[in-house]
């Protein structure tokens, strides 16, 4: 009786750590790829602006903090033309990270500003998910 009820209890506790590496294993990897995947391309990873597209400061910002999101052929600020439709979007002032073309020397800020995202600033997949909130590009368009 002893003997079949250790062989139980090993049984079980076998059982009981196959279970656990096996949860362990799937919330590793769920992590790693539909988390991480998560992180990057919505709330916590941070997509590259620039003011125009030549403007050397370049500022950091969340995926959170853009709305509006266009192709678009003039600049924010001085409202320069751009040789190229660009995408851009609109934030707060204040929610940049880094030195933009920007001052609050007209008015009490936060100001709400239109920034442009360049292909090379950023990384392919913040890319491509800046081409799904743009839409297609007009130029392509019929």
């Amino acid at each position: 009786m002893t003997r079949s009820v250790r062989f139980a209890v090993k049984i079980l506790w076998a059982l009981w750590m196959v279970l656990r590496l096996g949860f362990w294993l799937f919330s590793t990897v769920t992590r790693l790829t539909f988390g991480l995947a998560w992180r990057q391309t919505f709330g916590r990873s941070t997509v590259y602006v620039r003011r125009d597209w030549d403007d050397r400061g370049m500022g950091r910002v969340r995926w959170s903090d853009l709305h509006g999101h266009r192709w678009d052929t003039t600049a924010g600020g001085t409202q320069v033309e751009n040789p190229l439709p660009l995408i851009h979007a609109y934030i707060w002032c204040d929610k940049v990270r880094g030195k933009i073309g920007h001052s609050c020397a007209h008015g009490e800020g936060p100001h709400n500003i239109k920034v442009c995202m360049l292909r090379q600033d950023n990384t392919r997949r913040n890319w491509r998910r800046l081409l799904e909130l743009a839409g297609p590009d007009r130029r392509l368009a019929d």
